[in-house]
């Protein structure tokens, strides 16, 4: 066990001697522990002002549609454009937001629509900036470091978010759920700050637009017929799109099964959250340990698919808190571990001048669906109440886990280095992967 965990050790010891990397690694932290205080925060004062389930899906939709909407455009940006500088653009963008719905609560009052339109912006600025950051990391990091540099982050990042989780609780009985909200704007602000001193982001063979550079709309399509041909990265985001229905029906609504089914207070509600990204914190880390990405899309589609539907089904059939923080726990180091095998593979396997556009058409493909789940669950729970609709999530959640278990090119799909060949980066080498031509992700 020595010598793994020293091998480990130098590893992590790289990855924060590099400077660019380090700069986002850090920038990161501070901002998703804000982001954690916030989206408790949020839903908190959304949920006790109205006491409606509509409210808070509609809190959830304002975000999400701005992810529909701004997707692709955001990840063809981040090809065309200097990845940095849209990373720092898009954290002042969020500060700016989140600093308005202070203002309104402070100052003037509870208003639901300005509140939705805020998180809107909060929502079409992360999605900026998420492939922005995705796709500048195999740029700042060698390729045999990529997963362990995407479980540090994620494990580091959960962490945070385990700590914003709980804090959040505290706030929301102690300071008042403002004050999160405030402190999530500092940290966006901070955030952008940190990266403004990196060297780093522009597109290899692409400093940004110029004479001869095709046009939007042609790189758009370029991007879509990319992930056509990439059959194992195509059934990938297709089957995102109904294990991600089944996590917002779970995660949207967690607020009222603790509330209405475990009779928990908000500091129940915090720790489930919390919990939940501790899980996706080890299970992060496992990837690199585990050499998940050799086989992705296995390690993708069976804990993120039936083995977390199963989890759902225990969540129903004991609603108990200690059940509930094992099942949140088990929850976040499924779609830790998942999600971390995906992005893995997708960074060592997408070319690096399309890798904007694959993680701007993949977060389309995966979240388009989730207004409905939202919209959907909110009436389903006044219909039949929160525990029936979990039991439908968890049914419907292990059976796309099963289906998806059968196509062969998901089912192969991963990054297999050879001593020769260390680093695949052209579309050659990326279609004559399996699974390839020839992928929150998570939420």
């Amino acid at each position: 066990m020595a010598e793994p965990a020293a091998r480990s050790g130098r590893t992590y010891g790289r990855l924060v001697r590099n400077p660019s990397f380090l700069r986002v690694f850090s920038a990161g932290l501070g901002s998703v522990a804000g982001s954690s205080i916030t989206g408790v925060c949020l839903v908190w004062i959304v949920y006790s002002d109205t006491r409606s389930a509509l409210d808070v899906a509609l809190l959830g939709v304002s975000w999400l549609a701005a992810g529909i909407l701004f997707s692709v455009l955001g990840g063809t940006w981040a090809d065309r454009y200097d990845r940095r500088r849209l990373m720092v653009v898009a954290d002042y963008a969020r500060a700016a937001a989140l600093g308005g719905i202070v203002v309104l609560l402070d100052l003037v009052r509870f208003e639901l629509l300005p509140i939705l339109a805020a998180y809107f912006v909060v929502g079409a600025f992360t999605t900026v900036f998420n492939p922005a950051e995705q796709a500048i990391v195999p740029s700042i990091v060698p390729a045999e470091l990529v997963a362990d540099a995407n479980g540090l982050v994620r494990s580091s990042r959960s962490a945070f978010q385990f700590v914003g989780a709980s804090v959040a609780g505290l706030l929301i009985v102690t300071l008042g759920p403002v004050v999160g909200v405030g402190a999530n704007a500092v940290t966006f602000l901070l955030s952008g700050s940190i990266l403004l001193g990196m060297r780093a982001g522009a597109v290899p063979g692409r400093p940004g637009v110029a004479a001869g550079t095709p046009s939007y709309l042609r790189e758009v399509r370029e991007g879509f017929r990319w992930l056509a041909r990439a059959t194992g990265f195509l059934q990938l985001t297709i089957s995102a799109t109904f294990f991600n229905f089944c996590y917002a029906l779970v995660g949207t609504f967690l607020v009222i099964f603790a509330t209405a089914v475990l009779h928990g207070s908000a500091l129940v509600y915090a720790l489930l959250l919390a919990v939940e990204v501790a899980g996706s914190a080890i299970g992060a880390l496992l990837v690199g340990r585990t050499g998940a990405v050799r086989w992705a899309g296995r390690a993708w589609v069976v804990p993120y698919g039936a083995a977390s539907g199963a989890v759902v089904l225990a969540l129903v059939e004991w609603p108990i808190v200690p059940v509930a923080l094992a099942a949140l726990f088990a929850l976040g180091l499924l779609a830790g571990f998942a999600g971390t095998a995906w992005l893995t593979a997708a960074q060592l396997l997408v070319p690096s001048e399309v890798q904007g556009r694959y993680f701007g058409i993949d977060s389309l493909g995966s979240i388009a669906i989730l207004p409905a789940a939202q919209i959907g669950g909110a009436f389903l729970i006044v219909a039949f109440g929160v525990r029936e609709t979990y039991l439908l999530a968890g049914i419907l959640w292990l059976i796309a886990g099963l289906g998806f278990v059968l196509p062969r090119a998901l089912w192969n799909l991963g990054y297999r280095p050879s001593p020769s060949t260390p680093t695949p980066r052209s579309d050659a080498d990326a279609s004559g992967t399996t699974g390839s031509p020839g992928g929150t992700r998570a939420a």
